[in-house]
């Protein structure tokens, strides 16, 4: 397993270590259900490294991304970003993608892209693939950078006291829209700060060389942010109902399946996997979608497991994709895909897992707490 810049600073605060996308990083530090709570109720941190990350540069960059994924990327410029999906021909996910634009002029664009770290040599298999005549280069970069997240209310608070930017009228960092990005300086590193609404609590992603990893953390912890690990975060993701790579983001299904309808446009002209997709959204073909479920049966994760069928009386309606135990709820939640005739908020169904039968309800993310 790979580790970060961070790995002897997580040792010295006690975490429990696990594989976290291939990567050693803390599960927790203190306690599952104590950081369940910081992260409900506090400013809280959590290393994110794992993450792959592209760079991609020369003067198609933004043209050739826009024709090669689902959202609208025209227009982006220096300080923007955005959400997209990179589909196949047949419209089915390859991988979620983060892009940010760092610069735009006429002639050259560059631009960081975050992508899930298990999908990145897929992902540049494809991109090899399409670039042709497109002035466009890339490169991976995914071990020259550390990134830290930073979520709850008063993050942004606490971050502006040390963050420096050349703006002298600059304005509140709480102000700007979710994937928009600044960069600047916390102390000597020079980091782009971008806010993120991950699993429906505010915050940012802070994306510095790894060099800083060790001071930057060890300033947000004096700040007061509270570490979590990823066993909270992957409780996190649940909870809001986002799919990741390898679960629920897979070449088996579509975007509009996996509820990413929004990074998906209908207007923007070509790209790969658009007749497909435009197709299925406007003759009302959605076959399937992704719902949560709630596990009436209390305290069986160690039971119910990921792929585990779905059934309507005799009838078998989907599968368990990413499975949990949610501190809120007190009970085992999880995510799946069910027909599109059952993705019903309250519909009763029941989970098949090796020889146990448990009855579930079906839950529209995100889940209500």
């Amino acid at each position: 397993m790979k580790r970060t810049p961070l790995y002897e600073i997580h040792l010295d605060l006690g975490a429990e270590f696990g594989d976290i996308h291939g990567w050693k990083l803390p599960r927790y530090y203190v306690s599952p259900m104590e950081e369940y709570v910081s992260a409900k109720n506090s400013n809280v941190m959590i290393e994110r490294t794992y993450l792959g990350k592209l760079k991609l540069w020369g003067k198609d960059t933004l043209d050739f991304l826009n024709r090669i994924s689902t959202n609208d990327l025209r227009g982006l410029s220096p300080g923007m970003g955005a959400g997209t999906v990179l589909t196949d021909e047949k419209g089915k996910m390859i991988d979620f993608m983060t892009i940010y634009v760092l610069k735009a002029e006429e002639n050259y664009q560059e631009v960081l892209a975050l992508l899930s770290y298990e999908a990145i040599d897929k992902v540049k298999t494809w991109l090899n693939k399409l670039i042709i005549m497109d002035d466009v280069k890339f490169q991976d970069v995914t071990d020259d950078f550390v990134i830290i997240s930073v979520f709850g209310s008063g993050a942004g608070e606490l971050i502006k006291r040390d963050f420096k930017v050349d703006h002298k009228h600059f304005l509140d960092i709480s102000k700007m829209p979710v994937y928009n990005f600044i960069r600047g300086f916390i102390e000597n590193a020079e980091i782009i700060l971008a806010k993120v609404n991950e699993f429906l609590i505010p915050g940012y992603n802070l994306i510095f060389k790894n060099d800083f990893a060790v001071d930057v953390w060890k300033l947000l912890l004096n700040r007061g942010f509270v570490p979590i690990g990823h066993e909270i975060f992957e409780v996190l993701r649940i909870e809001a109902g986002f799919p990741i790579y390898g679960k629920e983001i897979t070449q088996e299904y579509n975007p509009l399946e996996a509820n990413l309808g929004k990074y998906v446009s209908f207007s923007k002209g070509c790209y790969i996997g658009q007749e497909v997709l435009t197709r299925i959204d406007s003759h009302n073909k959605l076959q399937r979608k992704l719902v949560g479920f709630v596990i009436e049966k209390g305290k069986t994760k160690s039971r119910v497991k990921e792929g585990a069928d779905v059934y309507s009386g005799d009838e078998e309606i989907g599968k368990l994709t990413s499975v949990d135990f949610s501190y809120g709820f007190q009970k085992v939640i999880a995510l799946g895909y069910v027909k599109i005739k059952y993705a019903i908020q309250g519909e009763k169904v029941e989970i098949r897992s090796d020889d146990d039968k448990f009855p579930a309800t079906i839950v529209i993310p995100p889940f209500s707490i």
